[in-house]
């Protein structure tokens, strides 16, 4: 009589042993992909936005919405708490999150009412919430917002914020603005 050979208990639950350790090393790998893939997003954006806001500043000889708070710098009583002039050096100027705000939609509207694109919004990543750190709220390509994709309301740019997805969970955060008065000049980062 012939026996059917088959799996023994010991060799089937190695067989899962194995499968377990390999799937546990993949997903190790997609999650730091993700993140990596998030995070070159939000460096590329930061470059996306400084760049637009650098051409608006060569193509109208003044910065956007920037130069209407500079004059208030030296009268200011503003703190150094979350984005404001710091306290040790008074040539560079954090701006609000109302104000960055404020820039990148000035960009956006005049780059439209002009039809001179100073930066590519399309790749821009905005949400109807301003992205503080410790908020949990999503982003949206620019594009989608506006056209309200994925059975969401589409969005006016008044409601729109500006930003990148954050490396770890993916959530909505605002960009970080800093002018510095002596340079005459801003960069764009990541909070």
């Amino acid at each position: 009589m012939k026996m059917k050979k088959a799996f023994t208990l010991l060799e089937l639950m190695v067989v899962l042993a194995i499968i377990g350790i390999l799937l546990g090393i993949v997903m190790a790998v997609a999650s730091s992909s993700i993140q990596w893939a998030r995070d070159s997003k939000a460096r590329a954006l930061c470059k996306v936005v400084q760049s637009g806001i650098e051409e608006y500043k060569a193509q109208k000889d003044k910065w956007p919405h920037i130069d209407d708070q500079l004059s208030n710098l030296t009268s200011s009583n503003r703190t150094n708490k979350d984005g404001y002039q710091e306290e040790h050096d008074a040539a560079r100027y954090h701006l609000t999150g109302e104000e960055v705000r404020n820039v990148i939609r000035t960009v956006i509207e005049d780059s439209v009412k002009d039809s001179s694109p100073m930066m590519d919004f399309s790749k821009l990543y905005v949400s109807r919430s301003p992205g503080n750190a410790g908020s949990e709220a999503y982003g949206y390509d620019f594009w989608e917002a506006v056209k309200g994709a994925k059975k969401r309301s589409p969005m006016d740019i008044n409601e729109m914020y500006f930003g990148y997805p954050e490396t770890y969970n993916g959530y909505f955060r605002s960009f970080k603005i800093v002018y510095s008065i002596p340079t005459d000049s801003l960069e764009v980062t990541r909070q």
